[in-house]
């Protein structure tokens, strides 16, 4: 199926891209204004990664005294805090 390319829609947008193109002017966007606040925010996020990289990625000291408590019994279970959580996660 082929399309119409002399569709009234296709010569608007050429005849619009002229007439700001023949104007001269540049138009500016907001990155354009905020690039140095983007550039503070892409060095912070560097930062962050590199800290979050070499943190382990599994806690150890955790898994090992929940591991314990679990074996020795003493690990319980809220199943109304569990519910409350299970409810909270879908409502968002």
């Amino acid at each position: 199926m082929r399309i119409d390319l002399n569709s009234p829609l296709r010569g608007a947008e050429t005849e619009k891209s002229g007439k700001s193109s023949s104007s001269g002017r540049a138009r500016r966007t907001p990155a354009d204004s905020n690039s140095s606040a983007l550039s503070e925010d892409s060095v912070t996020l560097g930062s962050l990664t590199s800290k979050a990289l070499e943190s382990p990625e599994v806690r150890q000291d955790k898994v090992d005294s929940l591991r314990s408590a679990v074996q020795s019994g003493q690990y319980s279970v809220d199943p109304q805090q569990v519910a409350e959580a299970m409810l909270n996660d879908a409502i968002k």
